[in-house]
């Protein structure tokens, strides 16, 4: 006996897997083939013993010879559905970070003026390490100017070369570290204004840990 030639079907679930037995004869039957069911783009349900290759990534289900479903087969995540999940991801963490945070201003102080207390603390430390870098800047900018005056206009040796490049080099390093004190300062007063406002509503209660 021929084999029965495969197709897919639109009808009734178990009425499909009923007639693919019946027409596939008992050889068929004996080989106890798979039968799947699939959506095409229209919505329209399908059966039948093979996937459509262009249907390949889609989600379907798996049928036994009675036409229960046996395995369910989601569809492969597509660049979309990869960057919804990354941004519902990032959202939950987002939310979970806010409520932590919200949960260590009400544990870790006991008032507003707690809180601009920790601010002008952490303000003067920064205070203080941005003076300090601003004088070895001024130091190192001295300090150059004489070595380039040993050189007299001339190119200078090996060893004041070295000294020179040495000194210009902290000079550097010391401008660097200033312009970062000063954006973390910045930043630094922009959070506490922040975490001050988000404080005076948490304890009035107008709002809960991670709203």
């Amino acid at each position: 006996m021929s084999e029965a030639p495969r197709r897919s079907l639109r009808l009734p679930g178990l009425l499909v897997a009923g007639c693919l037995l019946l027409a596939a004869g008992p050889a068929a039957a004996q080989q106890k083939q798979n039968l799947y069911r699939w959506v095409d783009e229209k919505g329209q349900v399908h059966f039948g013993d093979r996937i459509p290759p262009q249907y390949a990534k889609q989600g379907r289900e798996e049928l036994n010879q009675q036409g229960l479903v046996t395995k369910t087969v989601p569809h492969e995540p597509t660049a979309e559905d990869l960057a919804r999940q990354r941004e519902q991801a990032e959202l939950a963490a987002k939310l979970v970070q806010r409520r932590d945070h919200d949960r260590y201003l009400l544990q870790s102080f006991g008032s507003v003026a707690d809180l601009q207390a920790a601010r002008e603390d952490r303000l003067t430390a920064l205070d203080g390490r941005i003076t300090l870098a601003q004088k070895a800047a001024v130091e190192n900018e001295a300090t150059l100017e004489e070595l380039r005056g040993r050189a007299g206009g001339k190119a200078p040796d090996e060893k004041l070369a070295k000294q020179i490049e040495s000194f210009e080099n902290g000079l550097v390093d010391n401008l660097q570290l200033i312009q970062r004190l000063q954006v973390e300062r910045g930043k630094t007063e922009q959070t506490y204004a922040e975490d001050i406002e988000r404080f005076k509503l948490l304890r009035a209660g107008k709002i809960k840990p991670g709203d």
